[in-house]
């Protein structure tokens, strides 16, 4: 016999109303009453009616994701992995569900969101790799459609947004290598636009400021395969890098493959750094250095604030939220004392 949400009530000794209340993530609830009826619905196995809940609410019951990346684009990146882990898991005891779409190309994209905003199949959408001129934020600025960013938004855009400082980060991962004792430090990034590339970019400048003359700077595509093709170039020609930040782990992972093809040695021959600290680090002999970006509490704090959008519920602080970074040093950015210039 189906478990109803009159039973939970009756066995947590609470009213429905509060079941309800727990069910939309009310935050007034009492946390131990909330604990209470939520191990009800654990232990009596009760799944919500999806249907009816989404008809009295006017709700779908989904949040959108859209990644754009080409066919495989996302095959073992350990980023959105661990990106889409998170939101299902912060989802887990909220009356919604995470719609995850791929999206090969920009005029698919525009077609996916046009698509979401006509049908509204889903509630809310989290934004990912925001660019200097998003078309995506203007639009649903217009259709007044419920949405966080991850990310930096154009400097005019009034929008919810939850971010890291990611010139600082690049910063101090820069400053890093050049205490390490390498000389010529460069970047791998995006494509130019892309507003975490650019940030990193900015503060990798800063950092070299007054202790290299040549800004090395290169641009690849997202993708291990992208950026191992363009490092396995700029590794190959005589005033190449002996130290490199680079956008992501993955993008990292590419690099070191290069490396290996033209018989360079990391971090003896090329020191790294990157971004996101994701599992793969720890696949490295000696570890990838690379900058936590705290994914864990970005997810939560835009989750938490796109819910209070879509459910006109009060949001306090400031539209842009910062989550400190972290840089974890390990081998793939300490050179041998004796090979240090």
């Amino acid at each position: 016999m189906r478990v109803t949400q009159q039973d939970i009530a009756r066995i947590a000794n609470v009213s429905q109303a509060t079941v309800s209340r727990v069910l939309s993530g009310d935050e007034k609830v009492e946390p131990s009453i909330r604990d209470r009826v939520l191990e009800a619905m654990r232990r009596h196995n009760y799944q919500p009616d999806v249907r009816a809940r989404s008809l009295r609410n006017s709700r779908a019951g989904l949040i959108g994701l859209v990644v754009n990346r080409p066919h495989g684009g996302l095959n073992d990146d350990p980023f959105f992995a661990s990106l889409t882990a998170h939101i299902i898991d912060y989802l887990q005891d909220k009356p919604y569900h995470l719609c995850l779409e791929m999206a090969a190309g920009e005029s698919r994209e525009h077609a996916i969101y046009d698509e979401m905003l006509r049908t509204r199949r889903v509630d809310g959408l989290v934004l990912v790799e925001s660019e200097a001129s998003d078309s995506r934020i203007e639009r649903l600025q217009q259709d007044k459609f419920p949405f966080i960013l991850l990310g930096n938004p154009m400097p005019s855009a009034e929008v919810h947004s939850v971010d890291n400082d990611n010139v600082h980060a690049a910063e101090l991962a820069t400053i890093h290598l050049l205490d390490s004792g390498y000389r010529r430090v460069g970047i791998l990034g995006a494509r130019s636009g892309v507003t975490v590339s650019d940030d990193r970019i900015t503060g990798y400048q800063r950092a070299i400021r007054g202790r290299q003359v040549d800004h090395l700077i290169w641009h690849a595509d997202f993708g291990s395969t992208a950026a191992r093709q363009t490092a396995c170039e700029f590794l190959s020609s005589p005033n190449r890098p002996d130290a490199l930040v680079v956008l992501d782990d993955y993008m990292a992972m590419g690099v070191m493959m290069a490396a290996r093809d033209v018989d360079l040695k990391v971090p003896q021959d090329l020191g790294l750094v990157s971004f996101n600290d994701t599992k793969v680090c720890d696949l490295v002999d000696g570890g990838l250095s690379s900058v936590s970006l705290n994914i864990d509490q970005i997810v939560k704090v835009a989750c938490d604030r796109l819910l209070r959008i879509i459910e006109h519920r009060p949001i306090s602080g400031p539209r842009r939220l910062i989550v400190p970074t972290e840089l974890k040093v390990r081998g793939s950015s300490v050179r041998h004392p004796e090979v240090r210039a």
